[in-house]
C-alpha cells in the first residue's frame, strides 16, 4: 500500500512531496525528492493515536512523516502496529464506562467532602494575623460604603454587650477574640462576622427585639462563624474553585471571568447553607448547655425572619429557608427538653 502524504526533512527545513510504502510484512520505505529510507515498523517512533488524529512517523535519520488522508495510515498501524495500553483502554466501552462514573464519583466526593475539609484545614493554618489584618480591612470599607456610628441607647447596648461577654466566656476559648460591634446599617437588619472575630449588629436588629436577651440565639449563630472559622474558610474555598477553573481552562478571557464567577457562587452558596445550619444548630445546642431560656432563642429568630422577606430561591441563597431553619430549631429545641 502506497500513501501519499509530505515529509518533514531531517535537518534542514525543508517539507517536501512524499510516498510512504506499507507492506504486510511490517515493512515501511519512504521516498522523496532528497532521498529515501527503509525500516521495520517496530524501529520507527509513531505519534501518539489520539482519535482519527494524522500520526506522524518518524525515521531514524530524521525524516518524519505525515500523511495526507491519516485514515489510510491510521488504519495500516492499527493492523501492524503493537496497540499501546491507552489505544486498548480507548476502544474499550466498558473501561470507558467504569472511566466516567469513576470521574463523576471522584468529581462529587471532591467538591461534597474534600474542598470543604481542605478549605478548613488551609484555613486553620494560616497566621492569624491574615484574618485579622482582614477583618479590618473590611471594616474599613464598610465604614467607607455607608456604615453609620449606631445610635442605639448606649445603656442598651452595655446590658448586649454583657450579654454577649457571657456567651463568649461559656463557650470558652474563640480564636479571632470576639468583639461585638453595632452599626447603622440604613433599614436592615442583619448580624454578620468578619474574618478578625468582628461580630457586626445592626441598629434594625436590635430595635425588633422586644427584650435584649432575645438576641442571644442570633448572636451565638455568629459566634458559630468565629469558632469554625467560617469566613476564611469560605475566603481560601472561593480562592480554590478560581484557581481550579483558571487551570482547566487556559485563559482569563471575559468568557472564563464568567465562569470563575458562577462556579464560585455556585458552590459557595451551597457550603454557606451548610455553614448557616451549622451555626443555627451551634446556637440551639449553646443556648442548652448555658441554661438560656429557649423561648427567647426562637423568639429572637422568628422576629427577624418576620421582617426580613428574601426574593432569591433557596437554591441561590446563602442562607437555607427561613421557614426550614426554624423548623429546624423547633426540632432542636424539643430534643433538649
Amino acid at each position: 500500500m502506497i500513501i501519499s502524504g509530505k515529509v518533514f526533512v531531517a535537518n534542514s527545513s525543508l517539507v517536501s512531496v512524499a510516498q510512504l510504502h506499507c507492506s504486510d510484512e511490517g515493512w515501511l520505505q519512504l521516498q522523496h525528492e532528497q532521498g529515501s529510507v527503509r525500516a521495520k515498523l517496530s524501529e520507527l517512533e509513531l505519534s501518539m493515536a489520539i482519535g482519527n488524529q494524522p500520526r506522524a512517523v518518524s525515521f531514524s535519520n530524521g525524516d518524519r512523516f505525515v500523511a495526507d488522508q491519516p485514515q489510510r495510515l491510521n488504519a495500516w498501524l492499527d493492523k501492524h502496529a503493537k496497540h499501546s495500553l491507552v489505544k486498548y483502554l480507548e476502544r474499550n466501552l466498558l473501561v470507558i464506562m467504569f472511566a466516567v462514573v469513576f470521574s463523576c464519583g471522584a468529581l462529587y466526593l471532591s467538591i461534597e467532602q474534600g474542598l470543604p475539609r481542605l478549605s478548613q484545614y488551609l484555613a486553620a493554618h494560616l497566621p492569624e494575623a491574615i484574618a485579622l489584618e482582614l477583618g479590618e480591612r473590611t471594616l474599613a470599607h464598610l465604614e467607607s460604603v455607608g456604615f453609620e456610628p449606631s445610635t442605639v441607647d448606649p445603656i442598651k447596648q452595655q446590658q448586649i454587650q454583657q450579654h454577649f461577654q457571657a456567651l463568649v466566656t461559656g463557650i470558652g476559648t474563640l480564636s479571632p477574640e470576639p468583639q461585638l460591634l453595632f452599626y447603622k446599617l440604613g433599614e436592615e437588619a442583619n448580624a454578620f462576622t468578619l474574618a478578625n472575630g468582628s461580630i457586626i449588629v445592626s441598629d434594625q436588629l436590635v430595635g425588633l427585639m422586644q427584650q435584649p436577651e432575645q438576641l442571644n440565639g442570633i448572636l451565638l449563630h455568629e459566634l458559630a462563624h468565629v469558632a469554625n472559622n467560617d469566613v476564611m474558610a469560605s475566603l481560601v474555598r472561593s480562592t480554590i474553585v478560581s484557581t481550579a477553573v483558571v487551570l482547566m481552562v487556559g485563559d482569563s478571557s471575559l468568557l472564563v471571568d464568567g465562569l470563575m464567577s458562577g462556579a464560585v457562587l455556585g458552590l459557595s452558596s451551597g457550603y454557606s447553607r451548610e455553614a448557616e445550619t451549622q451555626a443555627d444548630l451551634f446556637a440551639c445546642q449553646w443556648s442548652h448547655k448555658l441554661g438560656l431560656p429557649q423561648q427567647q432563642l426562637m423568639a429572637g429568630y422568628q422576629a427577624l425572619f418576620a421582617h426580613v422577606e428574601s426574593d432569591i430561591p433557596t437554591w441561590m441563597s446563602s442562607h437555607p429557608g427561613d421557614e426550614e431553619r426554624l423548623m429546624r430549631l423547633e426540632s432542636c429545641v424539643k430534643s433538649k427538653q
